[in-house]
């Protein structure tokens, strides 16, 4: 048995120590990176103690999304080994919630110390950052979430509705420690943790863990499976998020046009549903729950709905991309999937087909978006009805904004979609491993060239050609890049002749315009760097024209 749990924590360590490593220097860097910032430009905060209760639950936020996803990526990748083990199901369970709550609590552990080191006093637990109350909390809540893992297995309308209600209970009463006094007075620190509390974090704990080692012992045996309501729910489900719903008579299809079904029913409209609904439903219901933040003037309230959708839509973007980008390859990476490896087209029809259904994905997702934006401006003249429109709103300066936005959402979502999908489509682990490297490497090593120019040339005028030159290393590298692929792509006749100078021609002279507009005078090194940073981000635009066949290929072909 001892050997047993061996290898279950030897390969729980070995999956998650990669995502260990990148959440800690995250969280250090991240903070870090923005000191020498706010250094390099002279700038000093001043930090209230009320600011720090912010960044404490900010941190506490992040800190336990990234830490728990490491560990359900572990915990993911080991099941089948624990599964087969011959060891009672009590005794791996507890072995695998013990592991969890180890490994969490050594990563905040690192992490606080990291933080002591660089940016506290030595009166830091007892005045803003309390480490013993939230140590027990995400411990309590680690256990809740074994339970919640292994009960998905069997779920219910029952108890989704009691994990809910479990899950906002907690994080109410871990938020009520910060306000003993009640919620209208003052926030104070959880330093102390009571006896009271102490006993009610163990009892949930000892709880979660009896209803966590049945649960894991019902997935063992085979007898856990879904209600019967839960199973008709999911069928409605997948009927949605495929599109497979049977036609009443069958039309003969051409085979691009059977591959772009397919491929649009397994990956596609999945990314349309979640990212196209969803976040248009998000953006309703932040515009409408926020507009008082925004100022009681229509027209501030109209730019902050704008704002909201744009950011709402880059977030969009990334899981558009994961969804879409993931969809082509099999379990593992190992290989594309075997209908889209083996369909009867060349690699051109191919690739156009796979392109054209991202294209439209990114259309339908944008529009629907864009749904939720006009639905919030529909939403206030419901609520404050239609005189609202006869205040101080300027509609020419209400239609030049919204086109305004809408051409920066629209750029900012297809550079973000089309370029991380011309990384995922090339189904390389290792070459996503990399891009992120070279991107944080990248960034780490202009961080200190800069750090170190500005210490020791700050009075000299060879510091401003160093930070020039080192910052005009990046639009030079993606330029290059870009036109390196246009060249292979063509090589390898992946693109026609005319693709090419018709992007070419598309760049330069959005490049020229813009630079013209946004920087007449040249009179500043700071509009000097902008006009080379302006094409380096327009030729994004139109990199994936040629990415994407060679990661295409390059996946097919493997």
């Amino acid at each position: 048995m001892k050997s047993a749990l061996y290898v279950t924590t030897k390969d729980f360590c070995k999956r998650a120590r990669f995502g260990a490593l990148l959440a800690v220097g995250t969280l250090v860097s991240g903070p870090l990176l923005f000191l020498i910032i706010t250094r390099l430009q002279g700038l000093n905060f001043d930090y209230r103690k009320q600011d720090m209760f912010a960044y404490h639950f900010a941190y506490l936020g992040v800190s336990w999304i990234i830490f728990l996803a490491v560990c359900l990526h572990a915990l993911t990748g080991c099941q089948k080994i624990c599964l087969g083990l011959p060891v009672p199901s009590k005794v791996i369970a507890t072995w695998l919630m013990l592991a969890t709550v180890v490994l969490v609590i050594v990563l905040q552990l690192v992490t606080n110390g990291a933080y002591r080191v660089l940016f506290f006093d030595e009166n830091w637990l007892a005045d803003y950052w309390p480490l013993l109350g939230p140590l027990l909390f995400i411990t309590t809540l680690i256990l809740v979430g074994h339970y919640i893992f292994w009960s998905l297995y069997a779920p219910s309308f029952t108890r989704v509705a009691f994990w809910i209600t479990l899950i906002v209970v907690m994080f109410w009463w871990f938020i009520s420690r910060y306000y003993p006094n009640g919620y209208q007075a003052k926030i104070v620190p959880w330093s102390h943790v009571t006896l009271w509390e102490f006993i009610t974090l163990q009892l949930v704990s000892v709880a979660a863990w009896y209803q966590g080692t049945r649960a894991f012992a019902k997935v063992r045996s085979g007898i856990a499976v879904p209600s019967p309501q839960w199973q008709q729910m999911q069928v409605w489900w997948n009927a949605l998020l495929t599109g497979a719903i049977p036609e009443s008579t069958p039309i003969p299809l051409s085979k691009r046009t059977s591959l772009a079904r397919l491929h649009w029913r397994d990956s596609c409209h999945r990314a349309v549903i979640i990212g196209g609904t969803l976040f248009m439903i998000s953006v309703l219901a932040v515009n409408l729950t926020s507009r008082a933040e925004f100022g009681t003037s229509l027209s501030r309230q109209v730019e902050g709905f704008v704002i909201v959708t744009m950011v709402f839509s880059f977030i969009a973007a990334v899981i558009v991309a994961l969804l879409i980008g993931e969809g082509v390859s099999a379990s593992g990476r190992t290989e594309m999937k075997r209908f889209l490896a083996m369909s009867p087209l060349s690699d051109n029809d191919f690739n156009a087909t796979l392109f054209w259904n991202m294209i439209k994905a990114c259309v339908l997702t944008l529009l629907l978006i864009q749904g939720g934006l006009i639905l919030s401006y529909a939403g206030v003249m419901f609520l404050e009805g239609p005189e609202i429109f006869n205040g101080d709103l300027n509609w020419n300066a209400f239609a030049g904004l919204w086109v305004k936005y809408t051409i920066y959402t629209v750029i900012g979502f297809w550079i973000i979609v089309a370029n991380m999908i011309s990384i995922l489509w090339t189904g390389r682990t290792w070459f996503y491993y990399t891009m992120i490297g070279v991107f944080f490497g990248g960034f780490s090593l202009f961080m200190g060239l800069a750090s170190v120019s500005n210490r020791f040339f700050r009075t000299n005028v060879i510091y401003s050609y160093i930070f020039a030159g080192v910052l005009l290393t990046l639009p030079f590298l993606i330029v290059g890049g870009t036109i390196a692929a246009y060249v292979v792509a063509y090589q390898k006749k992946r693109i026609r002749a005319s693709t090419a100078v018709i992007a070419s021609l598309l760049w330069l002279v959005s490049s020229i315009l813009t630079c013209y507009f946004k920087h007449p005078n040249l009179s500043r090194i700071d509009d000097i760097i902008g006009i080379f940073f302006i094409p380096a981000l327009l030729v994004l635009i139109i990199a994936p024209f040629a990415t994407i066949p060679l990661a295409l290929s390059w996946n097919r072909h493997r």
